[in-house]
């Protein structure tokens, strides 16, 4: 097989996109390639370009840029031998900017085929994650991040051009969108001509879709880390150090993972992962330390000299995101 150096993790949010996008990266990483992940919310993402109707003179003019930064991202990549997860990178990115506008449709599956031109080279392999039920997606999104996330949603898409074309807002109106996404991605995937890979979105069942994914695509598969090191140890309420008035979260130990849950979720994504959202998981990566679960942040634990856990830091140095080490210490 040629060796395949842009790997598109993409679909509608709560998806699960972030998620497989860490799992492949770490996959790779443990087996010794190069990779870089690209965090579909940092601010070193290679193509993360929106219409702007301020700035672009017309969707042509859009199109035009978006394809020049795709030329420019696969120059780069060309330079070296890494490998390229991307998070949002052709359906969020582009699909949806040009929807949101009310865009004349075949512009924007014709916009998709031009990137495919660009990136055929280096053997691309697109992931596309679309939901069994739109409704449900989106109600298993607020279950976990907050129902604040929804109203905030919405409110944002009842001032799109795309809204006052249809008539609808609100919860309908928002529905309505992600379901003519759906069908605008769909006819995208139908079109591209490099690999790419279906995949029905089921939030219980990780370990298959991670099993399909390494399967379909040839990626290595790397040991994973036992998590059956007594996660119950971890679990208590915990405080950041710094800032006595910031949300108290709660972890508890939940499969093979530890959840971390706040009432009141702030939405705040560069502030870090506690407290962003509703409920954020812990990946076991090595004794006392864990992955955010589609974040590029580690958690690290601290004991004392009975083995009791005492605190944990936050720590990212991830480009794009601000560099950050939080302390909280557990009650």
């Amino acid at each position: 097989m040629r060796e395949r150096r842009i790997i598109l993790v993409d679909g509608m949010p709560g998806t699960g996109k972030s998620t497989l996008s860490q799992f492949i990266f770490r996959q790779l990483r443990s087996d010794g390639q190069p990779v870089e992940w690209y965090h579909e919310e940092s601010g070193t993402h290679p193509v993360r370009l929106f219409y702007e109707p301020q700035r672009h003179r017309s969707w042509s003019n859009y199109c035009d840029e978006v394809v020049l930064s795709w030329q420019r991202f696969v120059r780069e990549l060309g330079s070296g031998n890494d490998v390229a997860v991307i998070d949002a990178a052709v359906l969020q990115n582009h699909v949806r900017s040009l929807l949101i506008y009310d865009c004349d449709r075949d512009l924007i599956v014709d916009l998709v085929l031009r990137i495919e031109k660009v990136i055929t080279a280096l053997n691309p392999v697109l992931i596309y994650l679309t939901p069994r039920d739109i409704e449900s997606n989106f109600r298993d999104v607020v279950e976990s991040r907050g129902q604040r996330l929804m109203e905030l949603w919405t409110a944002a898409h009842d001032q799109y051009p795309y809204s006052r074309s249809t008539g609808l807002t609100g919860y309908a109106g928002f529905i309505k969108f992600w379901k003519e996404f759906d069908e605008i991605s769909n006819r995208v995937f139908a079109r591209i001509g490099f690999k790419k890979l279906r995949q029905r979105v089921s939030h219980d069942d990780w370990k298959t879709r991670y099993a399909e994914v390494l399967d379909d695509v040839g990626i290595p598969r790397s040991e994973s880390v036992s998590a059956a090191n007594h996660l119950e140890r971890f679990a208590g309420d915990y405080q950041m150090l710094e800032d006595r008035s910031a949300t108290t979260f709660r972890l508890r130990p939940h499969g093979d993972s530890l959840v971390a849950t706040v009432d009141q979720p702030t939405f705040d994504i560069q502030s870090g992962p506690f407290g962003c959202f509703r409920q954020v998981r812990l990946i076991p990566q090595a004794r006392n330390e864990f992955y955010v679960a589609a974040w590029p942040h580690v958690v690290c634990f601290a004991e004392d000299a009975t083995g009791l856990i005492t605190s944990l830091s936050v720590n990212n140095s991830s480009e794009g995101w601000p560099p950050c080490q939080f302390a909280y210490c557990k009650s």
